[in-house]
């Protein structure tokens, strides 16, 4: 079969909500002090409880539990699939929680079917209701990933009409943010007409898309290609698990100690935070007994197994949750979040560079040292937020060091961490371009290019790239080396058995520097 190709241009324009909660800037404020989304993702249901029946005079007690030790690790926001009731949203404002209240819907429903509308309405208006008496509420999320094959049988048009009806029928109600929970599959579809946007971004899925960009080089395409000027929120992120199984027909990344949970579940909020994400939520709470297989039984799945609290048995001893190390850890973490400048990122000297922390309550004050220069203060707002700005050395050259400390009321340390960045070299560049297919053939070739800001072509490099079929899931993944000009190529299709209506396709190279550079793009197939 000839194929022909077709660039998916994706037009965007970001509008902005207001309430207590503001988007402005480019980023969510709370009574006027920026807010970064340190994130914790909470599905309740212990063993034997099914999600979409009520357990909430069962549940109330380990709510109330599971709220205090999110606060205890310094988590700021808690992120639902399914809404909190008033009084769970209250137990959230005592712990000084945020909500991203979700709103769980079909996600292989026609779309366009005005009775599978009015439900859907109807479901998200109710949520609103209870939530608007509720000042803690960040935001909304409408559905969780939506399945691509649904949105394309449906229209891809109908499906954001779907959305839009949503938007307005909850803010018809309560004016704030409203977001749909998306995620790679539907990088080819449209997302402007949403407040805020919401990605979940694994670093194990799809494979072939982080071998090639990395998990902040994908994180990075997406907020610039769906929020240049709105906020991102990475909805889900982490997922490592301890099970047995490393890898299921479900998905999942598990077979791992606690110790390896541990650092791939934070590792993977530094990689979301680096790629320019304003805040992420790490998945999932406890462990999730109910998905994807029978409740009743804890399986040897890995999605089943990737709580930051255990819950390994149904006995009575267990349903608490048992902190597994990444509970002490995303502690650590959540102490004090570096927002800029960012790790791995190249900074011009003789110019400002601003410094953005995000601190915990705990947290009183922020210094800083360049290069073991002196301990300076930043300026706090007392509410989370320290900011301030350094020059860099006119001879500053290649790798930085920039020194922080969290301190409490009376300067005690809490936390440390080092932020390493660079000056004084050359950005470099990967740009991919269709290659002209013979006519019958049965793959698709790509060039790909790496190139320096003034425009040098880098020999001899190793160029990681990847194919997506974000519809049916094939995926192709390999290395190339760059020739005399810079440039290598490599083919993509056949990624499954059934023909691809989109494909994405990725590389990135590592400089000699160890930045990461890459890029995606999203093809149409036209046969």
């Amino acid at each position: 079969m000839n194929w022909k190709l077709a660039i998916c241009l994706l037009p965007l324009a970001m509008p902005l909500s207001a309430a207590r909660v503001e988007i402005r800037e480019g980023r969510f404020y709370v009574d006027g002090v920026p807010f970064y989304v340190r994130g914790a993702g909470y599905a309740p249901w212990r063993p034997h409880q099914h999600p979409g029946v009520s357990y909430t005079d069962t549940n109330r007690h380990w709510t109330k539990m599971d709220f205090a030790r999110m606060k205890a690790t310094h988590f700021n926001t808690v992120r639902t699939w399914a809404a909190l009731d008033p009084e769970e949203l209250a137990l959230a404002k005592d712990n000084g929680l945020m909500v991203l209240q979700g709103i769980w819907l079909d996600t292989k429903q026609d779309f366009s079917d005005p009775h599978n509308q009015q439900a859907a309405i109807a479901q998200a208006q109710k949520v609103a209701e209870n939530s608007k008496d509720s000042d803690n509420v960040l935001g909304y999320l409408v559905m969780t990933e939506p399945f691509p094959q649904a949105v394309l049988e449906t229209g891809t048009e109908e499906t954001l009409q779907f959305f839009r009806h949503l938007k307005r029928a909850i803010q018809a109600v309560d004016p704030r943010p409203v977001s749909m929970d998306s995620w790679p599959p539907l990088a080819f579809m449209d997302h402007h007409d949403f407040d805020f946007a919401t990605f979940n971004l694994f670093a194990f899925w799809p494979k072939s898309m982080t071998h090639a960009m990395g998990l902040p080089g994908l994180t990075r395409w997406f907020v610039e290609h769906f929020a240049p000027d709105r906020p991102f929120i990475v909805g889900e992120t982490g997922g490592y698990a301890v099970s047995q199984a490393s890898q299921t027909a479900a998905g999942g990344y598990g077979g791992l100690t606690e110790y390896d949970q541990s650092l791939k579940d934070i590792d993977s909020l530094r990689a979301t935070l680096e790629g320019h994400a304003s805040g992420s939520v790490l998945v999932s709470w406890i462990d999730t007994w109910h998905y994807p297989a029978d409740p009743d039984t804890h399986d040897n799945e890995p999605w089943e197994w990737d709580g930051i609290l255990a819950i390994t048995t149904d006995s009575e001893k267990d349903l608490d949750g048992i902190p597994r190390q990444v509970y002490q850890d995303v502690a650590v973490y959540n102490q004090m979040i570096p927002v800029e400048p960012k790790a791995n990122h190249i900074y011009p000297i003789g110019q400002p560079i601003p410094i953005q922390v995000n601190g915990s309550d705990e947290v009183a004050y922020i210094r800083y040292s360049l290069n073991n220069g002196d301990w300076k203060y930043l300026d706090g707002s007392g509410r989370g937020w320290f900011q301030g700005f350094f020059k860099l050395p006119k001879l500053a050259k290649k790798r930085q060091i920039l020194a922080l400390q969290a301190l409490n009321k009376d300067e005690t340390l809490l936390a440390k961490k080092e932020v390493s960045f660079l000056a004084g070299v050359l950005q470099e560049f990967v740009t991919i371009e269709p290659r002209s297919t013979a006519k019958g053939a049965k793959s698709l070739e790509f060039v790909v290019k790496v190139e320096d800001s003034l425009h040098h072509a880098m020999t001899q490099r190793k160029v990681d790239f990847g194919c997506f079929d974000p519809i049916h899931f094939g995926e192709r993944q390999g290395t190339i080396v760059t020739d005399a000009s810079g440039m290598g190529s490599f083919s993509c299709l056949p990624l499954s058995r059934s023909p691809a209506q989109y494909i994405y396709v990725a590389a990135g190279t590592d400089s000699p520097d160890r930045v990461r550079t890459s890029d995606l793009r999203i093809f149409k197939l036209v046969p």
